[in-house]
């Protein structure tokens, strides 16, 4: 004991010094290192600071420069050196020389001449190309230069003309391979092995440092150095880290908001927190000096108090190895030791009693015991020939059971029954009277209102014994069922469910069917017994790839189901479209059991789309795209024009002398040519054109990604014109939709034809430009073909 004490006294003062020993360390670690964080952060703001105005400093130079240039002195590049050799200063600025191009990037003068940039055409360069087409003065990425080889950083201002249009652009070139202004900034050391580092983000390039053989160098991967990489990402501020070379460091960022770079000033924690080392060190040692002291007086101290403890100890042991008789000890001290003492010689007098009463409990100990490894309760329920009801003995299990504790049941059963659930209190002691009277099992399943559990479900099993002066006792057993009938009302909803509207089919993890419900034979055809045991693939109508259901695959490996539609087959041979749902069930362990499938029918929804879509963008009798389609397909031409710079036409159509077919035999045979008319057009044409009725016997031709000449898309229309018009001049044998005799008639279209490059023209333009070409074609004798003039109107003409 003494040495139990002392160690738990020694332990509680060595927890305490060195708890406080190491939060005082932990403490002073935080506030130096937010110190030196805050210091840190602070002189890095400043050379961001400073970066920021020597970079505006610089872009305004190149500004006052190009503000100066006109379009004049931009074709001649005599005038634009002697310009530029006059601006002294930015040669001082830009150590690797000034350079001006045109429009398309390339250079018209470059300073100094000896690094051989002229003519050299820098459209390639990114950051160039941008100002150029934006107009925007940038600052480039640092890269490697396209002539001299060297790291540079180039500054782009645009050189703008009277309008605004971009003539050109002056480059300010740093090279950081020489002394630069980044230098004056980031040689400086922080601390004696700290520096500073200057990074480009967009390419995780180091691209000035303190120490010069990390320029041009990349920086850590992503996930090395999550500090490194919060930088990138923008948090502005310090933190601690691992650095790529090993060494944690402590470091700070800050924007430069000029050019989007990181300034960065790191310093090693080996030397941040050398003066806190070395007291973390003096703090230990004087712990440990203080521990051996206080060991030393704790021992001395305890061994002197506990003496007597240890002599009525030593007694004691006489007592049990029987070599003195069991009496009182002798009381020396009025402390916690003759307390204990004393203490002792009273319980030495109980002790008999005591030992009495054990041997009457223990059988009742060992009964309970065995009754509490039994599942569920057991229990004993008496009715008494008075209607008192009690329970003389109910298992441990009870109070987990039925929240209620054994000892309160022995008197009345009251606290039992006010578990019971109101609506079924009832019908239990109905239950237990009818067995009473007849000495009949008693079985009963109720509801209980559980404390802690919320309701649950009982289920008592208990055979009557007839007792003394008229009473009965049960014994029996009494279980919580609340999983098996939640288990029961589950089973009959999802029975319910699989029986529903839709139709579904259940496979197993081979995807060989297992169960299919009465929607699915309604759906398919096939009955139980020929779809179970078979694969979906029993359905399969042939419409989709295997690339279809290599993608369903993979979307239920994936997201562990997949939806959507399916063209299958009855067993009737019909092809019908369904809306499928595929969900995939797992095992406890994660592994796939089963497949269920949903489906429901929607060929019917399906047609009635395609009628609706069919009649909102079609011409019902020649099924040519409408003018609302036409409208459409014409803005999607100019857009594609727009964007790959190829030219277009649009062809307007107007068949000669229709109006005398009709007048002569009918509106049928007029619409039976103008059926002829369509399929000519869209058979003399590519995929990619568009044919399209506007009505009457008017049609419209959209041709697209002619030649990019104008000339050469000119002649390419001018061609498929001719051969529209020649196509059409054949003759047409017609015939009524009943039979009967046919009609051979001669029949010509006129044709005017407007060409278009991107959206110079709106739509409608185009529709006029190309309606007055096609009358200057009926003008001209009609079977003609004539392009659009606008210095030529068009001549008014009635025709048929």
């Amino acid at each position: 004991m003494r040495t139990r004490i002392a160690a738990g006294v020694l332990l509680g003062l060595l927890l305490a010094l060195w708890g406080t020993t190491l939060l005082v360390g932990y403490v002073l670690r935080q506030e130096m290192q937010a110190t030196l964080a805050a210091q840190q952060f602070s002189v890095v703001t400043l050379l961001a600071d400073e970066i920021d105005r020597s970079v505006s400093e610089r872009m305004r130079a190149l500004q006052a420069v190009a503000d100066d240039f006109d379009a004049s002195k931009m074709v001649s590049s005599a005038a634009l050196e002697m310009e530029l050799r006059d601006q002294h200063v930015l040669l001082t600025l830009f150590n690797w020389g000034v350079l001006v191009t045109d429009r398309q990037g390339t250079t018209l003068v470059s300073l100094p001449d000896e690094l051989g940039r002229g003519g050299v055409n820098y459209m390639d360069v990114p950051a160039v190309r941008k100002t150029l087409e934006s107009g925007e003065a940038r600052v480039g990425p640092a890269q490697i230069g396209k002539t001299t080889h060297q790291p540079v950083v180039p500054m782009i201002v645009p050189i703008r003309g009277p309008g605004g249009e971009v003539l050109g652009a002056v480059i300010g070139l740093t090279n950081l391979a020489l002394s630069n202004f980044l230098d004056d900034i980031s040689a400086n050391r922080f601390g004696r092995q700290g520096g500073y580092l200057i990074t480009d983000p967009g390419q995780r390039l180091f691209i000035a440092a303190t120490d010069k053989s990390r320029v041009m160098t990349p920086g850590p991967p992503p996930g090395l150095n999550p500090v490194y990489d919060r930088y990138l990402a923008g948090h502005e501020g310090s933190g601690l880290a691992r650095s790529s070379r090993g060494v944690v460091e402590l470091s700070s960022s800050r924007l430069v908001k000029s050019t989007g770079w990181l300034m960065q000033s790191v310093l090693p924690v080996e030397e941040a927190f050398a003066p806190l080392y070395a007291m973390q060190w003096r703090l230990l040692a004087s712990a440990a000096a203080l521990t051996v002291l206080a060991s030393a007086l704790t021992w001395w101290w305890l061994r002197r108090q506990l003496q007597p403890l240890g002599e009525a100890a030593e007694q004691l042991g006489r007592m049990r190895d029987g070599l003195i008789p069991r009496q009182a000890l002798p009381v020396r001290r009025d402390d916690e030791i003759g307390a204990l003492t004393g203490a002792f010689n009273g319980l030495l007098a109980t002790i008999l009693e005591g030992e009495a009463r054990a041997a009457e409990h223990a059988l009742n100990r060992r009964l309970r015991s065995i009754v509490s490894q039994i599942p569920g309760l057991v229990f004993q329920y008496r009715l008494d020939a008075d209607g008192h009801h009690s329970v003389p003995f109910a298992s441990d299990a009870l109070r987990d059971l039925f929240g209620v504790e054994p000892e309160s049941l022995l008197e009345s059963a009251a606290p039992l029954h006010e578990r019971v659930l109101p609506e079924d209190l009832p019908g239990l002691l109905a239950a237990v009277a009818e067995s009473s009277r007849g000495l009949t099992r008693l079985h009963r399943e109720f509801r209980i209102a559980h404390p802690a559990r919320g309701v649950r479900w009982m289920r008592i099993d208990a055979l009557p014994e007839a007792g003394e002066g008229g009473g009965v006792s049960w014994h029996g057993f009494a279980t919580d069922v609340t999983e098996a009938k939640e288990t029961e009302i589950k089973l009959r909803i999802a029975a319910a469910t699989f029986e529903g509207q839709e139709g579904v089919f259940i496979t197993d993890a081979d995807e060989r069917i297992v169960q299919v419900n009465q929607a699915f034979t309604a759906m398919t055809g096939y009955s139980a017994r020929e779809a179970i045991g078979q694969r979906p693939s029993l359905l399969r109508s042939g419409r989709h790839g295997q690339e279809f259901y290599r993608r369903l695959h993979a979307g239920l490996e994936r997201d562990g189901f997949w939806q959507g539609e399916i063209w299958n087959r009855r067993k009737n041979g019909e092809v019908f479209v369904e809306w499928v749902t595929i969900s995939a069930v797992r095992d406890d362990a994660g592994q796939i059991t089963h497949y269920v499938a949903a489906f429901s029918d929607i060929t019917e929804h399906k047609k009635a789309e395609e009628q609706v879509h069919q009649l909102a963008f079609y011409d019902p009798l020649t099924q040519l795209p409408n003018r609302r389609l036409f409208h459409d397909r014409l803005e999607q031409a100019l857009a594609a024009s727009a964007r790959s710079r190829h030219g277009g036409a649009l062809l307007f159509l107007d068949l000669d002398s229709f109006k005398g077919l009709n007048d002569t035999h009918g509106h049928v045979m007029g619409d039976a040519l103008l059926v002829e008319v369509a399929r000519r057009l869209v058979g003399s044409l590519r995929e990619s054109d568009t044919v399209a009725r506007l009505g009457g016997d008017e049609f419209v031709v959209i041709l697209e990604n002619l030649d990019e000449e104008e000339r050469d898309a000119e002649s390419h229309a001018g061609r498929v014109a001719e051969k529209l018009r020649e196509e059409l001049a054949q003759p047409y044998r017609l015939s009524l939709p009943g039979g009967g005799d046919s009609v051979i008639h001669q029949c010509t279209a006129s044709i005017g034809v407007c060409m278009f490059l991107g959206h110079d023209e709106s739509r409608d333009e185009l529709i006029k430009r190309a309606d007055i070409a096609m009358y200057r074609a009926k003008a001209a004798g009609r079977n003609a073909v004539r392009f659009f003039d606008p210095r030529r109107l068009p001549v008014p003409l009635k025709v048929g």
